[in-house]
């Protein structure tokens, strides 16, 4: 049974197509996981790909990701991290009046700790995603957006994740992908020395990739020297933190809209508490189905408690797919709500890692200066020696 619910009218804004070359698909097909830790990773993708016949070499694969970021279909190349460990974080929506929307999601918009923010067709029609630190942050972020708003939050916090794939293969050019062996090098970074990091260091390298890593050819060089570490320190941390599952993946993280995926739905179901994990790991299986996860019911207003996203360039094949999906699970006595996307008003990383405080960056400063003017003095002594 669907529920039916007065929806905003506001109807899905056509976007402009991102073209992309068959090189640049191939390497977002290739590179949405395990983007390689060494310190050239467009060379290593050029290797990667000639394995599957895909002759390239290093400036042609970083002039390509570069063009795609340029095009806006990436939103970075990075890190996804895993939301229970890298802090606070939860699902959230307002129930904004149509004429009010866009500006609602402006002063939304205007909080660091908000990363994805999106019209949606129900009552609740702006839907966003608060990360922090910390419950505290995070709460304190959500009473603000209140405030600033005049409305009341829906808080709907992850209780269980039956599945999270975030990357999905594309196919725009209308020529399938050949994918390649994932790039691995984790044996050969563990087994070259580098000096641990303090606390302070972590929390600064957390924050300043979570942006993304800087458009360069020796990306992790450029993040060392910003945080006075060596490259080998920034590389074998991002690769615990892969091995620990702080860090969900490492790639590229790609903006579907942009790629023509307009019609993307979220589907929310009020399911029988007892047959939860019953039915939510067989809609975890479905092969449209990219996420999959429980929240709480907010009752009266809010009665579902799992979701599920279907993406897809064509509304009435989402439909179809919603549908099949319905019949083959014999869900059709279950209340049930769709809710397709309209409009992005933003997205990119999550900002999770506090802020360095001052003291801690003059203190970092100052002793980076001693050590570089202890190295300065020592090399002009050997060269005079």
């Amino acid at each position: 049974m669907t529920n039916i619910t007065a929806k905003t009218t506001t109807k899905t804004l056509p976007q402009e197509k991102a073209v992309i070359s068959q090189l640049q698909q191939d390497i977002i097909n290739n590179s949405q996981k395990g983007f390689p830790l060494t310190s050239q990773p467009y060379q290593a993708i050029a290797e990667q790909l000639a394995k599957i016949d895909v002759i390239t070499n290093e400036e042609e694969i970083f002039n390509a990701v570069n063009e795609l970021h340029s095009k806006g279909v990436l939103s970075r190349v990075g890190p996804v991290f895993d939301h229970k460990k890298a802090g606070a974080s939860t699902l959230a929506a307002l129930a904004v009046p149509e004429k009010d929307l866009d500006k609602i999601a402006g002063i939304v918009n205007q909080f660091d700790q908000v990363n994805h923010n999106y019209g949606r067709e129900h009552t609740y029609n702006l839907w966003f995603v608060v990360t922090a630190s910390d419950m505290v942050a995070l709460n304190s972020t959500i009473a603000n957006i209140e405030l600033l708003t005049g409305l009341s939050v829906l808080v709907l916090p992850m209780e269980a994740s039956y599945h999270i794939d975030l990357a999905f293969s594309i196919n725009i050019t209308g020529i399938d992908s050949p994918i390649a062996a994932p790039f691995t090098n984790i044996e050969q970074i563990f087994s070259n020395e580098a000096t641990a990091l303090t606390e302070i260091d972590k929390r600064a390298l957390r924050t300043a990739i979570e942006k993304g890593l800087p458009e360069h050819l020796s990306p992790y060089q450029v993040v060392a020297e910003q945080l006075s570490l060596n490259e080998q320190q920034v590389i074998t941390q991002i690769a615990l933190w892969q091995d620990e599952g702080l860090i969900r993946r490492f790639g590229l993280v790609i903006k579907h809209r942009k790629l023509g995926f307009d019609a993307n739905a979220m589907v929310v179901w009020n399911i029988p508490n007892d047959d939860m994990d019953k039915v939510a790991l067989k809609l975890a299986k479905c092969p449209p189905v990219s996420l999959c996860y429980q929240r709480p019911r907010r009752l009266p207003d809010w009665p579902y408690n799992l979701f599920c996203m279907i993406h897809g360039t064509d509304r009435s094949v989402v439909l179809e797919q919603i549908s099949q999906i319905t019949q083959e699970l014999g869900l059709e006595a279950i209340e049930k709500d769709v809710l397709f996307s309209f409009k992005a008003y933003k997205q990119h990383g999550a900002r999770y890692g506090k802020q360095v405080s001052a003291q801690e960056k003059s203190s970092k400063i100052e002793s980076s200066k001693f050590i570089n003017s202890t190295k300065h003095r020592q090399e002009q002594g050997q060269a005079h020696g």
